[in-house]
């Protein structure tokens, strides 16, 4: 006995088809054959009350709907209902049926794979939003192609898939799904432009390698801010992008998209641990312009010895960071990549002549005494004027440099460096201030060229320099020793008039014996080293004055 209406029609029909099929046309007699036909009749008006009946849906869940399905008479009957113009539209407009349809990855795959109720689905905001939220539904859709075409179709379908982490998850792990989407431009514009979908594509290897593999759609992410973003974030992504020739070759020929991935810690870290991306960085101008703009990607470079090694041999490379103070000022903070710099001539010589690269070097205390603990450093920068002028234009750098009996040695032996020290008030000022210096600078010849030919500016500053003091003689002490040791004179002039000057005894870089000259009454720049300077005698008797350095 039957239990509903369902069980009924379905045991009437089996009925009638059993007898049906079990006739003998070939014997049958009219009154048969009439028979025959009412049968028909009936099994194709019951058939049709069957179809028609969407009630037994309304009445389960997802989880009852699923074991339905099982049965394959159920399923075949379901598919018929979506297949029929008639019934389907009932089903998919009844939020009732579909939150359980939903829910049931067997009636979600029919409806997945039927057009046409794919296609009523995405005309129905409402339904559309009930599915895009359940992760069941959308993993059936994203495995359809005739679901995915219906939803790439449909403008309102992909604004809330695009927004949907859920949607984008199940379509970001289906390769059918990613396919659909990179086919069609104006859907990818959409998943482009929304961090939400980028985040789920990004997470995805799947999804990144589809991505990867067509050139279009990964430029578009390229050109994107808010995409490449998104990637560059994603340590999955990011190894996959590094990994891949196409996907970097894109990154390397945009700046604004270098930009983006040398500001993001995991991008570097992931470009930086893959050799072939690592070589490919290097030699691009605008990946390393992006890079030596960025103390993100400075970081990452200077904590990779592989990759300070790779910079280092690169000309392109090392002619960006030598050219960026942001780069620069991570370099001289690194011990180690300061280490590499100094054994590698070709950085070192890129370095001495970047006064951004010196003024960084000049700055850092560190980065400075390993320059002046090389002997090979220490040479190549007091050979470059550009390297001297930056170290001259540091107060702290040339104190340090003149505490280094190497560094004073080196400086007062070199016309180019000494040119730049007595160019610069605070570069003298640190030297004169140090006995090591004034030692090293009394002895030699060329430093005292170099300070007779200083601008006035810095003659002017050296005058009140606590070393210095000024001779005022009279006539009343002619043999009396201004300085007892070393001495060297700055200015020299009378009070009026000319007169000629005799003085004891040259020294050092000076040579030896008196000194005999000409003054006026005008200031005049006369650098001399002397021992136990003293103003013997003069010709017409004007008071003589001059600045005297103590240099003891």
């Amino acid at each position: 006995m039957s239990k509903d209406l369902q069980e009924y029609r379905a045991q009437y029909l089996a009925r009638i088809k059993s007898q049906l099929l079990g006739a003998d046309l070939g014997n049958a007699g009219a009154t048969d054959l009439v028979m025959q036909s009412a049968l028909l009749r009936a099994h194709s008006l019951v058939s049709s009350l069957d179809l028609q009946d969407i009630d037994y849906l309304r009445d389960m869940n997802g989880a009852a709907l699923e074991n339905y399905l099982q049965q394959a008479s159920n399923r075949a009957r379901f598919e018929q209902q979506l297949a029929s113009a008639g019934v389907m539209p009932s089903i998919v407009s009844s939020a009732a049926i579909m939150a359980a349809v939903a829910d049931s990855p067997t009636a979600m795959a029919s409806v997945a794979g039927s057009a046409p109720a794919m296609t009523a689905i995405v005309g129905n905001a409402p339904i559309t939003n009930l599915l895009v939220g359940n992760a069941t539904a959308m993993k059936a859709v994203a495995a359809s192609a005739v679901a995915m075409v219906a939803v790439i179709t449909s403008p309102a379908a992909m604004a809330v898939v695009a927004v949907s982490s859920t949607a984008m998850a199940a379509m970001a792990s289906s390769p059918t799904g990613m396919a659909t989407l990179l086919a069609n431009a104006s859907a990818w514009t959409s998943i482009v432009s929304s961090p939400i979908a980028m985040t789920a594509v990004a997470a995805s290897s799947t999804a990144m390698t589809a991505l990867l593999a067509n050139t279009v759609a990964w430029a578009a992410v390229v050109s994107s801010s808010v995409a490449l973003a998104v990637v560059a974030a994603s340590l999955t992504a990011m190894t996959a992008v590094a990994a891949s020739s196409t996907g970097m070759a894109a990154v390397l020929a945009s700046s604004a998209g270098m930009a983006v991935v040398a500001a993001s810690s995991t991008a570097m870290a992931a470009v930086l641990a893959m050799p072939a991306a690592l070589a490919a960085v290097v030699a691009s101008q605008v990946a390393m312009a992006a890079m030596s703009a960025s103390s993100v990607a400075m970081v990452a470079v200077m904590a990779s010895s592989v990759a300070v090694t790779a910079v280092l041999a690169s000309p392109t490379a090392l002619a960006a960071v030598t050219s960026s103070s942001v780069a620069m000022t991570a370099v001289a903070a690194s011990s180690t990549a300061m280490a590499a710099v100094l054994a590698a001539p070709a950085a070192l010589a890129m370095v001495v002549a970047s006064q951004v690269a010196m003024a960084a070097v000049a700055a850092s205390s560190p980065a400075l005494a390993a320059v002046l603990a090389s002997p090979v450093a220490l040479t190549a920068v007091v050979a470059s004027s550009v390297a001297m002028t930056a170290v001259a234009s540091s107060s702290a750098a040339m104190s340090a440099a003149a505490g280094s009996p190497a560094a004073v040695n080196a400086i007062t032996a070199s016309p180019v460096a000494m040119a730049a020290a007595a160019a610069s008030a605070a570069a003298m000022t640190a030297l004169l201030s140090s006995a090591i210096a004034r030692a090293a600078i009394w002895a030699s010849s060329t430093a005292l060229g170099a300070i007779q030919n200083a601008p006035s500016a810095v003659l002017d500053a050296l005058q009140t320099h606590p070393q210095v003091s000024m001779m005022n003689n009279n006539p009343s002490n002619l043999t009396t020793a201004f300085v007892s040791g070393k001495s060297m004179t700055l200015r020299v002039k009378n009070a009026n008039g000319s007169d000629t000057n005799y003085m004891r005894t040259l020294a050092g870089g000076s040579g030896t014996g008196d000194d005999t000259f000409t003054t006026t009454n005008v200031w005049t720049p006369r650098v001399r080293a002397y021992n136990n300077l003293c103003h013997y005698t003069w010709s017409s008797n004007f008071p003589f004055q001059a600045y005297v350095v103590n240099m003891n």
